[in-house]
């Protein structure tokens, strides 16, 4: 007995036709892909010439949008809704400046910024973020410049900036950071300017962190609870330009505690708890710039 082949062919001859038609939608689909991923987002303004910037200020976003152009350098997400970045960052690999400040950013997650190793500047300001994570700036080995005020840091994991090693400018005012594990700064080797004023510092972060900044030329601590300025506190570092301590508990100061800082040019210990008896030698010279109201005491050298 012969099989009955008949329904066999037309259900043969259907999914063929099927096959095809979805060959069709997909080569459809590519063909409009570069057309699709350069979509501008309403309230955003997205410039194609050779910039390629997009600004998205203000625009009540939630998340990163994906829909932008892949090879966008420029990207403001300024003043949105966006709670975290993660996967959507990937698609945008020709990235040299990205701004997600005044945002609700609460965490940067792990390895999100891994696609964005041509990234110059990133600025994260006035977000809520408590923590920078073990792999938080993976892949950023090009950034120079890292703005991470008005967030409430209050723990920096010892190798999140295991990657910055082109990094010129952190700042970091305004935050809730007691202390440093050890470590933390040590890649930072190409820093020119650390700002860490308004914190909660109970001492000078040299040992373990400081003391491999060998490029730093301006560090300020202002503002913090810094209360003794010992021999060690500043070691060698010899290429500070501008220091300044305005703003804290100082009460006393070694007497060789900046002798070390054989460049340095502007010490401010303005709004100090410091008298004239108390004040250091400087580059062999006594600090002698000093004024009554609050003990205020700063110094061009």
């Amino acid at each position: 007995m012969m099989a009955d082949l008949s329904g066999f062919a037309v259900n043969s001859h259907h999914l063929e036709r099927t096959i095809h038609h979805v060959t069709l939608v997909l080569l459809l689909s590519l063909t409009l892909l570069p057309t699709a991923s350069s979509f501008c987002p309403s309230l955003c303004t997205c410039e194609s010439d050779r910039n390629l910037r997009t600004s998205c200020i203000n625009a009540s976003l939630e998340v990163v949008p994906i829909q932008l152009n892949p090879d966008v350098r420029y990207l403001n997400l300024t003043a949105n809704q966006i709670t975290n970045v993660h996967f959507t960052l990937a698609f945008y690999y020709q990235l040299e400046s990205l701004d997600l400040s005044h945002n609700r950013l609460d965490t940067l997650g792990s390895k999100n910024f891994e696609s964005q190793e041509k990234l110059l500047a990133l600025n994260l300001t006035h977000n809520v973020l408590p923590a920078l994570l073990k792999d938080s700036f993976r892949g950023l080995r090009r950034l120079e410049l890292l703005r991470l005020g008005d967030n409430q840091l209050e723990q920096v994991h010892p190798t999140a900036f295991q990657s910055l090693v082109s990094l010129r400018r952190l700042e970091l005012p305004n935050n809730r950071l007691v202390s440093f594990e050890e470590g933390v700064l040590r890649p930072l080797v190409s820093l020119d300017t650390l700002l860490l004023a308004n914190n909660q510092l109970l001492e000078v972060p040299y040992g373990g962190n400081l003391e491999y900044l060998r490029s730093l030329r301006h560090l300020d601590l202002s503002s913090n609870l810094i209360e003794f300025v010992a021999n060690d506190s500043f070691g060698t570092l010899h290429q500070l330009h501008t220091l300044r301590l305005a703003g804290n508990v100082l009460m006393e100061l070694d007497w060789s505690g900046f002798s070390g800082l054989s460049g340095l040019q502007l010490l401010d210990l303005a709004d100090n708890n410091l008298t004239v008896s108390r004040l250091p030698v400087l580059n062999g010279r006594l600090l002698l710039s000093f004024f009554p109201s609050r003990s205020r005491c700063s110094a061009l050298i």
